[in-house]
């Protein structure tokens, strides 16, 4: 790339957001000198001689990239590709494209499953925060009956509001809009814990008493087993094979010769001295703790 082509300082600060500080301005600054060397290495490796604009725009476009995501951008592009990579090659190659797959709902999606109507507020939604952001935007002109409207002010909010919280990798936060209607909620906490947007604990917190009978038939028998008994349980995140066997217990398909559990010794089956040094091993380890937690347990240096 020609010397000429490389943006000059006072270019550079066009590119830069408004600084709080003149620290922040010449950090700012170095930062994308140092991009813009860079970039005129990586163009003399692939024989190219980019214009000034193009120039800056690379600039702009990376600036957000930490160095150490660029370096490895540019070392990959020398080494993996045969032709200039475009802006989004090389946010590829320094691993800062978008998540997608992050369980948040597209536009269209997210849209239709947005409460309507004049009986809106009749309807459930459980919804991320970037979906409930959108709604609001959009509430009144849904309340004014402006649907066309309001579909056009959800979509631009909510496209805006996806796109930051994605570049950031924010990971998706749901929560519940329970509605009047009780069969539409049902339905709705039903769908989400399914999905995993919510735990069976958040959305037994919705549900009656005298509907759980209801909800349990929307759910799997080992989900719907613990909402009856009252032993509403999370799935065990243990590791290993512990792990594995917990999640089939729970989920109820563990083999039968793996259910039986060994035996357990009651208080009928122990000595009387048995029961006297397991007294003193209790009473030693709840003295033990007090003492650690008033600051004497420790051991002076």
């Amino acid at each position: 790339m020609a010397e000429s082509a490389k943006p000059n300082r006072d270019n550079l600060k066009i590119l830069t957001l408004t600084p709080e500080s003149n620290d922040a301005l010449g950090k700012s600054l170095e930062h994308l000198e140092w991009l813009s060397d860079e970039l005129t290495v990586l163009a003399v490796a692939f024989g190219e001689r980019p214009t000034e604009e193009r120039q800056e725009l690379y600039c702009r476009s990376l600036a957000d990239l930490p160095r150490e995501q660029l370096q490895v951008a540019f070392r990959r592009a020398r080494c993996e590709l045969k032709w200039f990579p475009k802006i989004a090659e090389l946010r590829e190659l320094a691993g800062a494209l978008p998540v997608t797959n992050d369980g948040r709902p597209g536009p269209e999606e997210a849209w239709a499953r947005m409460p309507k109507g004049e009986h809106m507020e009749d309807d459930s939604v459980v919804w991320c925060e970037e979906e409930q952001a959108a709604y609001n935007a959009c509430r009144s002109l849904l309340l004014d009956g402006d649907l066309i409207g309001a579909r056009m002010a959800f979509k631009e909010r909510y496209e805006r509001e996806l796109a930051q919280a994605r570049a950031q990798r924010k990971a998706a936060r749901w929560t519940v809009s329970a509605g009047y209607d009780m069969s539409h909620r049902l339905t709705a906490l039903a769908a989400a814990v399914q999905e995993k947007r919510i735990t069976l604990e958040s959305a037994a917190e919705f549900v009656p008493s005298d509907r759980r009978a209801d909800f349990a038939q929307m759910l799997p028998p080992a989900q719907a087993q613990g909402l009856l008994t009252g032993r509403v349980e999370k799935l065990p995140d243990l590791p290993g094979l512990a792990g594995v066997l917990a999640r089939m217990r729970m989920e109820g398909t563990l083999p039968e010769e793996l259910k039986a559990d060994p035996p357990r010794r009651t208080p009928v089956d122990r000595s009387a001295e048995e029961a006297r040094q397991l007294r003193e091993k209790v009473n030693a380890q709840i003295e033990f703790v007090k003492r650690s937690r008033n600051g004497h347990g420790r051991k002076s240096k």
